[in-house]
This record gives structure tokens, C-alpha cells and sequence, in this order.
């Protein structure tokens, strides 16, 4: 398969411009038609991958009006390609598969509100050749295994992930590729399998090619075996799937428990798929919350995942006092005057002026704005400009030196931070620690980044499942050696398993309790100085900057704060943070000449440590 399609002279912008710059119109005008031969026959298509390549290339370059998310989207996806056709990756770049999937969509018929057949935007040009157009370098398999977008309503996500549905459940090579669609009702999941239906009904050649026929409670396709099925909360049994294919129809309102089913049952899939497209939730307490700002950290950089795919729109603070401005919604909103009427958006914004209620629901269906969202504490743009890489704790020695050490289970992240002032200004190091072969590194949400980091040197990943304390006990003391010791703060949970051993190597130790009372003025310190690069610095260390991103501020009615997660059951570690409190904590109250006011001293000595189990030798 060749191409010798050609793109049009590229002629630069001065400011940011409107979406019409970046619309099939404009495109269509852009590029020439692409021959490529087929079974010795040359066929004409539209310039699909020039499509793509071009949106996202005016997008990141800040030559069209965009959110930070799709802007970082569109130049992740720009740095893979290019990082894929350099022949070093483990995946590969295919035109052939993206030229593939575009081309059927577009014989795909419209069954709502448009008539003759799909025509893909270059925005969904990007969706599809994001998904589809890398490969395993080693099978040719589809490189992408997950994919999310976090899109405003109407913006035409039910019909696409419709497309991709069908073709991956019939013309991916993968014999009985079923696909089971999730949803918080029946009825929910009942709205794109519609769609997928009334597609096969309006189109007799799909339908003879693909043997559709409808089943109880979905559909199957003769020709491969394959199935399509509905799955959700209340369904009577969700054993016996083994989905090719999973999508989540409307990822915020999903029971993440059928989630978790679905996602082990695809386990024996070659190339499995887990497709969610939603719009932001109604409650930041829901699960799918995390998967958001997961989606976020990724995009920025703070965590690993190559497999996954993210197109994200999301609003700022500053777009949410600017929710009715045309601007905003366009920015917002990729297929604004194309399936998203401005006029039908007017009266939207006339009946979200009316109440708080309907504002809300305002800024979650047409900003992307989740409802009731918690604030962070700090300001990851802030935290990034106090980053210093060059730092290493070794050129401080003699300045009095903090220490915080947070301690989780034995199979999840445990943290270590060491601060010193020098003059007005406050630095930082960590060290994390990470058992081998935990839970935490099967978890595909986060087993990419912490991989990386431990091959960055950030992560220390311990031999075993489960981490042995004395491990980290012997590498926070090499670390100590030679410093100015002040004192080590320990979080209250499992403080007594290394105290009494930091005192027996003669630093003071300090049981720091988390509460909002002791650790407001440390928290309230800490965030401040974040602000100001002349009064924070800290080592660059990517895990801390993670764990800041995840921390929440819960107040009491004293207006005193304590740094929490979201949700307590939340994967989205705070330890790092915590353990820069408790340093800080400390370090406040010895310039106060009050050191340990804040804080109790250590317990006895752990037997578990220095006599074994059941008193036998260690």
C-alpha cells in the first residue's frame, strides 16, 4: 500500500484562531485526495493522516483556540508519531490502518439528526488515527489498549465510538470479537447500541458482509462470531464475557465494580480495547474522578502510559467565570457548528443564567466542568517552576536538616523527605520505595509511571511483594550520615516499626500525628512558599509532584486544614506530600524553639524488628 498524496504549501497564522480553521471545509481545501493501491487496484481517499497530523500540529501550536488538555494531547500524540517512525520504539506507525477505519466510518449512514453518510471532521480524524495508527512492532497488533475521552455533550462522541465499535467487532482480524457495552442503566446502554442497530439497518451491504443479526438482549455478527451485549450495575449475571471490545458509555456514572469484571474478563484478548467517551461528572466522589486526573497527570507528563489514548477538554477555573462567552464553549467543544448548534447553546446559557442549579449543569454538559470539584492545594504550574533537578541533598550538609518519613503498607508507595532552610529559602528531596512485585504494579492505571520512575532513579523498588522496612530504615540512614540532624518526624500509622531504631543511630525522632490542628501551620507554610521559587525549591522528583497534584485540603470549622486524598480509598498516593508536612512541621516548631510541639516521642522499640517472629533470631 502506497501514498502519493500530497498536502498544500502550509501558509503560518499570527493568533489564536477559531475551530473553522481546523474544519473539514478547510481541510478539503488543504489537501489533495490520497491514491493508494489496493490488490493491484489504485483507490482514492481523503488525506486522513494528513487530516489528523495537521489538526493536531495547529492546535499545539497554539494557532487555534484550545484547552491546555487537547493542546497537550495533540502534541503527545505528535512526539509518539514521531517517535514511532524513528524504526527505536517498541510500536510502529501504520497510514494503511488509520486510512482503514476512516474510510469505513465515513460509509457508515447518519441515524440522528443528519442524513446521507458520516463525514469525519479532522478532529476525529486525530481520535481515529491516535487509536489505530500505531502497531506492535513485534505482532502489527493495535498498540493503543485504552482510550479515553473526556468530551462536553453533542459533540457527536456516541456516533464515533458507534464506528469504532463495528470495526473493530468485524475487520480487526480477531475471530468472535465480542463487545460488551457498559452503562450505569440499561437504558444508558441502550443509547449507542441503538445507534450501532439503526446503522446496520439503513445499511444493506454492512449488514450482509458482517451476517448481523439480531440476538436476545444484542446482536451478533456471523461472519466473525462476534457479539455485541449490554452489561450494567443491575444486570443478573456478568460472568461469561470476554470482551474484544468494552465501551463505557458515559465513564462518570459507571459502577467502577462491573468495570472491574469487564476489564479481567479481557485478559486472554490479543489486542483488547477499553473504550470510554464521557462527558465530567456530577459528584468528585465517584470513582471515574480518578480516572479523570489520571487522564490529566498523564497529558502533563507526571505519569507513563503509552497505551492509552486521551483527547480531554477540560474547563479552568478562569473558563468557568467565562462560561457564557461563545469563546469559551468553542474552545471547549471540537465540533462546535458542526454537530454543537451555537444558536441551541444561547438557549442553554439563557436557562443557565436562571439558577445555580442549571449553571452547574451548564458548566458540566458544555465546559466539561465537574460538579462540587474539590480544589488542590497546590498549584502543580507553581510547583513546577520551584523544580530544580541539579538539587542534591549531599551540597547542604552542616544547614540544619527535617526529615519526614510516611510509612504505608507493606505493598504500597512508602516515602521518605528531607528539607533544609538555608537563608529564606526551603529545599526539598525524596525517596520513594516500592515492593518489586506488588499489586500496585499490576494495576494498569499506574504500573507504566512507576516502572519509569524506577528506571529514572526516582523509585526504589524493593526485592518480594511486600516491602521489608529495613530495607528503607538502612537507606535513610545512609542518607542522614554526615547532616545536621534536627529531627525525623513518623506519621502516627506504624511509626514504632523504625523509631526507636532512627534513635538508637542518635537522631531525635518525633511521632507526628495527622490532624487538622497540628499540621494546618505546616500545610498553610508549605503552600506559600510553592508560590515563590525565591523561598521553595525542590529536586524535580516526579513522584512528589504526583503525590502534590492528588492532595485535597478538607477544612474543620476552625478553618483549620489538613491534606487528604479525594476519596480515602483513592490509588492516587499522597505520601510524598504528607512526609514534606511532617519535615515541615518540624522544622516550624524548632524556629519557633518549640521542637516536637506538634508532636509526641516515639514508642519502644518493634520486637518484630530486632527479634523476629515469635522472638527466633533475625
Amino acid at each position: 500500500m502506497t501514498s502519493t498524496g500530497r498536502s498544500r504549501p502550509h501558509k503560518g497564522r499570527g493568533s489564536t484562531g477559531t475551530r473553522a480553521q481546523v474544519s473539514r471545509t478547510a481541510a478539503d481545501q488543504r489537501f489533495r485526495p490520497v491514491e493508494i493501491e489496493i490488490d493491484g487496484q489504485v483507490e482514492t481517499f481523503p488525506a486522513y493522516v494528513g487530516m489528523a497530523v495537521w489538526y493536531c500540529e495547529e492546535v499545539a501550536a497554539g494557532r487555534v483556540t484550545a484547552c491546555d488538555e487537547e493542546r497537550q494531547g495533540c502534541q503527545r500524540f505528535l512526539d509518539m508519531r514521531a517517535q514511532a517512525m524513528t524504526g527505536r520504539a517498541d510500536f510502529v506507525w501504520s497510514d494503511q490502518h488509520v486510512v482503514d477505519v476512516c474510510d469505513f466510518v465515513e460509509k457508515l449512514p447518519h441515524v440522528k439528526a443528519f442524513t446521507g453518510t458520516i463525514t469525519l471532521e479532522p478532529v476525529q480524524c486525530w481520535y481515529l488515527a491516535g487509536i489505530f495508527g500505531f502497531r506492535e512492532k513485534a505482532t502489527g497488533l493495535r498498540w493503543v489498549r485504552t482510550v479515553r475521552v473526556w468530551i462536553p455533550r453533542k459533540n457527536a462522541k456516541t456516533t464515533l465510538s458507534a464506528g469504532v465499535v463495528l470495526y473493530c467487532a468485524n475487520f480487526e482480524g480477531e475471530i468472535g470479537a465480542d463487545v460488551v457495552v457498559s452503562a450505569a442503566s440499561e437504558d444508558q446502554a441502550r443509547i449507542p447500541y441503538d445507534v450501532i442497530r439503526k446503522m446496520i439497518g439503513k445499511d444493506d451491504d454492512l449488514r450482509e458482509m458482517t451476517g448481523a443479526v439480531d440476538i436476545k438482549d444484542g446482536c451478533e455478527f456471523k461472519a466473525t462470531g462476534g457479539t455485541i451485549k449490554l452489561a450494567h450495575a443491575r444486570a443478573k449475571n456478568l460472568d461469561g464475557f470476554n470482551p474484544h471490545v468494552l465501551l463505557q458509555e458515559e465513564l462518570h456514572a459507571q459502577d467502577q465494580d462491573v468495570i472491574g469484571v469487564l476489564k479481567t474478563a479481557q485478559g486472554s484478548r490479543q489486542s483488547p480495547l477499553d473504550l470510554g467517551i464521557s462527558t465530567a461528572g456530577r459528584d468528585v466522589n465517584a470513582p471515574a474522578y480518578d480516572d479523570w486526573k489520571v487522564c490529566r497527570q498523564v497529558l502533563a507528563g507526571r505519569l507513563s502510559a503509552p497505551r492509552l489514548f486521551i483527547a480531554m477538554y477540560a474547563g479552568s477555573e478562569a473558563d468557568k467565570d467565562r462560561c457564557f462567552d461563545p469563546a469559551t464553549v468553542e474552545k471547549l467543544n471540537p465540533m462546535w457548528g458542526v454537530s454543537l448548534n451555537p444558536t441551541s447553546i444561547d438557549e442553554e446559557a439563557f436557562e443557565g443564567r436562571k439558577s445555580e442549579s442549571k449553571r452547574q449543569e451548564y458548566l458540566r454538559t458544555r465546559v466539561n466542568f465537574w460538579s462540587r470539584a474539590a480544589g488542590n492545594l497546590v498549584s502543580l504550574e507553581a510547583w513546577e517552576r520551584c523544580a530544580d533537578p541539579m538539587l542534591k541533598l549531599d551540597v547542604l550538609k552542616g544547614f540544619p536538616l527535617y526529615v519526614g518519613i510516611d510509612l504505608a503498607s507493606r505493598s504500597d508507595l512508602n516515602a521518605a523527605a528531607y528539607m533544609v532552610k538555608a537563608g529564606e529559602r526551603v529545599y526539598t528531596t525524596a525517596d520513594y520505595w516500592l515492593g518489586a512485585k506488588c499489586e500496585r504494579l499490576k494495576d494498569d492505571r499506574f504500573a507504566d509511571a512507576f516502572l519509569a520512575w524506577h528506571r529514572q532513579g526516582w523509585l526504589h523498588l524493593t526485592p518480594g511483594s511486600f516491602i521489608d522496612y529495613r530495607v528503607i530504615l538502612k537507606q535513610i540512614l545512609a542518607t542522614l550520615d554526615g547532616h545536621n540532624v534536627v529531627g525525623v518526624g513518623l506519621d502516627d500509622y506504624q511509626a514504632n516499626l523504625m523509631a526507636s531504631d532512627i534513635e538508637q543511630a542518635g537522631y531525635q525522632t518525633f511521632i507526628i500525628q495527622k490532624n487538622a490542628r497540628n499540621l494546618t501551620a505546616a500545610t498553610e507554610d508549605l503552600v506559600a512558599r510553592t508560590a515563590d521559587p525565591e523561598l521553595f525549591q525542590h529536586d524535580g522528583n516526579p513522584i512528589t509532584a504526583w503525590c502534590a497534584g492528588n492532595v485535597v485540603g478538607h477544612y474543620d470549622q476552625n478553618a483549620n486544614v489538613l491534606p487528604k486524598k479525594e476519596k480515602p480509598w483513592s490509588k492516587a498516593n499522597i505520601d510524598g506530600f504528607d512526609a514534606l508536612v511532617e519535615a515541615n512541621a518540624l522544622r516550624l516548631d524548632h524556629e519557633a524553639g518549640q521542637l516536637g510541639a506538634h508532636a509526641k516521642r516515639t514508642a519502644d522499640s518493634n520486637p518484630w524488628l530486632t527479634r523476629g517472629l515469635a522472638g527466633a533470631s533475625t
